[in-house]
């Protein structure tokens, strides 16, 4: 198992990234299918979805394509994607950037999504264009930092965030965060046919419980606490400042706080 691969394993963060991490709204599909079908109207076969995790981004293909394959490094990952799975053509199996679980020239569609910055990119552009056949498309794409400005007190629980994520993690971030904190835009994809989009967003209402769930998930997070046994309860701590920045009376599980997620997309079409 590569080095990356070993950030995600574990079934506590496998089953918080499966219950609490952002899923893509219906736009960020449409958009990557409009443009496969610029040059290549369909109908599709197959899409593989390359680091797929639990399969927050996998089975949102299922409904343009005759079969999808999400592929993950982490058999704890790929597990719950399994136990979870409800679309009949979504399956999901181990592989990584550099083992795409797919024949050569078989594949119209392969994606990754918040996964590509861990990546030997070198490898994984080889392995796309072996699985591509002729005007396949790679749609690579993520998710930046939460923000709360649709919030009342937006600034105070952007405060309370910023606080946690950039001071409170200093040093326990992998120094390959920064691609997603700068959106991918010191990546360009192999091919000439390329464009990226930055119009899209994921838009949740958390209740605040949940999205202490979300920041369970964070591989940081877990890194901080094996060096900080004594901070078990820093999250709590997290949770009660931002009750403190909604000002309301009731329960974490029952206050809703509005986050948004900027969505970056890159695609690229094989000729």
């Amino acid at each position: 198992m590569s080095w990356y691969g070993r950030l995600f394993t574990g079934v506590a963060i496998a089953e918080a990234y499966q219950k609490f991490r952002p899923t893509y709204p219906k736009g960020v599909v449409e958009r990557i299918i409009s443009y496969l079908g610029h040059k290549n109207p369909g109908p599709y076969g197959l899409a593989v979805d390359v680091g797929c995790g639990s399969g927050q981004s996998t089975g949102i293909l299922g409904d343009h394509f005759e079969q999808v394959i999400g592929c993950d490094i982490s058999e704890s990952q790929i597990q719950k994607a399994i136990d979870s799975n409800l679309t009949p053509n979504v399956e999901y199996k181990t592989g990584s950037d550099s083992n795409i679980p797919a024949t050569d020239h078989s594949v119209d569609l392969v994606t990754s999504a918040q996964s590509f910055h861990w990546f030997n990119h070198e490898h994984f552009y080889k392995e796309v264009d072996r699985v591509l056949k002729p005007k396949g498309c790679l749609a690579v794409y993520g998710y930046g930092t939460a923000q709360f400005h649709k919030n009342t007190n937006g600034k105070q629980l952007q405060s309370v965030f910023d606080e946690f994520y950039s001071k409170e993690l200093e040093g326990f971030w992998s120094k390959r965060r920064r691609h997603i904190e700068n959106h991918f835009k010191q990546f360009k994809l192999p091919y000439t046919d390329f464009e990226r989009d930055d119009t899209l967003s994921i838009e949740i209402d958390y209740s605040v419980a949940d999205f202490m769930g979300y920041l369970s998930s964070w591989t940081a997070y877990h890194k901080y606490l094996k060096v900080n046994p004594h901070k078990q309860h820093i999250l709590v701590e997290v949770e009660e400042k931002l009750m403190g920045a909604t000002g309301a009376d009731t329960l974490p599980e029952m206050t809703t706080i509005k986050v948004s997620f900027p969505v970056f997309l890159l695609l690229g079409r094989k000729k």
